[in-house]
């Protein structure tokens, strides 16, 4: 699977929210980062195990997140069999315990290193998550 192959997977996986397939796709020590993610969500999560962990949650929050618009684009290697990928998407799904709708913008960084995700930052507007709960944002 080229890397460009792998950042389109995951992108399908969380789609359908199979966190299952996901596992597949994770090397042993992926670091997955949300730079933005407001408490209680970790902003950096270290290795499979407790990656799988954080995502499981997520099919009790959300639903499918139906990404969209979606730009893939090889930004360069790095050692023999790494690459790196940024892409921006739209998401548009239900924020399951609230009912409310959730779409956000993202911008990700994805390292695939031969063949699978080794490390992923995600960017998004907390804000607009936050809303999407049910609380309330004053914006400044």
């Amino acid at each position: 699977m080229s890397g460009a192959d792998v950042v389109e997977r995951y992108l399908q996986i969380m789609n359908e929210l199979d966190i299952d397939a996901l596992a597949d796709l994770l090397t042993d020590d992926v670091v997955v980062r949300l730079p933005y993610a407001p408490d209680p969500i970790p902003r950096t999560t270290e290795g499979k195990q407790d990656v799988l962990a954080l995502y499981s949650g997520f099919p009790s929050l959300i639903s499918p997140p139906g990404f969209h618009d979606i730009d893939i684009r090889e930004i360069g290697g790095g050692p023999a069999g790494v690459t790196e990928f940024v892409a921006e998407y739209r998401s548009d799904c239900t924020m399951l315990p609230t009912g409310m709708p959730y779409r956000n913008g993202y911008i990700s960084r994805f390292t695939v290193r031969d063949g699978r995700l080794a490390a992923f930052a995600e960017y998004f507007d907390p804000l607009v998550f936050l809303q999407a709960q049910g609380a309330t944002v004053a914006r400044p």
